[in-house]
């Protein structure tokens, strides 16, 4: 597939230089440069992002050439992985990394592509990324990922994650843990995974409640007596304070 991706793009980049009234070396990049110069097409991240967006190989591939940076963020502060992981275009988000594009810069909002594909319910490129992640061996910088997941509910993502070997037991920046997400969301089936990933149920959040506190908290009786069954406790502060 990619032998063939590879030959469609040089045979389009093939079509694009015939039309040159002068000569064009594709394998010296500041040839190419000279050549989009000429062309009047501005050689900037705008220009790039539009191309990719438009799946338009064969201009990604001559600003390639060209040596454009392509990470290079947009005048929003969005490259072009950010981009398409957001609208969900796996294609070229397999393209783009590929040819070397970074998955792990921040969007404009701070979000990682990761993030952005769970936040948007695009499975395909979670999937993606995650495989990438393992390859890299940088997975357990995931644990961002898993709170996001277990805040939404999304079992399928979560349990994506945790098989890849995401961390599924560090505390986020709120101070909660996963199963502190999953529970104060009153996500059942989510709380049932990370409870069979054998998590610890009787960890505190930055408030110093436990996960079965704030099931008790919000009246999630299911969740209750699932925690009850696998040793979850209520803090003594919590007793003290609403009894049992």
């Amino acid at each position: 597939m990619k032998k063939l991706s590879l030959c469609v793009g040089f045979c389009a980049l093939a079509l694009i230089f015939s039309g040159c009234s002068e000569k064009m070396d594709p394998n010296d990049p500041a040839s190419v440069r000279k050549y989009i110069t000429n062309q009047k097409i501005a050689f900037t991240p705008n220009q790039f992002i539009s191309y990719v967006l438009a799946e338009d190989t064969a201009k990604v591939s001559l600003f390639l050439q060209a040596t454009f940076e392509i990470d290079s963020p947009d005048a929003n502060g969005n490259n072009a992985v950010a981009i398409v992981v957001n609208k969900g275009k796996l294609n070229m988000l397999e393209y783009l990394v590929n040819h070397g594009a970074k998955i792990d810069l921040a969007n404009s909002k701070g979000e990682t592509p990761l993030d952005d594909a769970i936040a948007m319910g695009h499975k395909d490129i979670v999937k993606f990324l995650v495989a990438k992640m393992q390859e890299k061996g940088v997975i357990e910088k995931a644990s961002s990922s898993v709170n996001l997941a277990a805040k939404l509910g999304n079992l399928e993502i979560i349990q994506i994650l945790g098989d890849a070997g995401a961390p599924l037991e560090i505390r986020g920046a709120d101070t909660y843990y996963p199963i502190h997400l999953a529970v104060k969301g009153g996500h059942y089936d989510v709380v049932n995974y990370l409870i069979s990933k054998n998590v610890d149920l009787n960890v505190t959040c930055g408030q110093g409640y436990s996960v079965l506190d704030w099931a008790k908290n919000e009246g999630y009786t299911r969740i209750i007596t699932l925690l009850k069954k696998h040793g979850a406790r209520n803090t003594a502060a919590y007793t003290k304070e609403f009894g049992h």
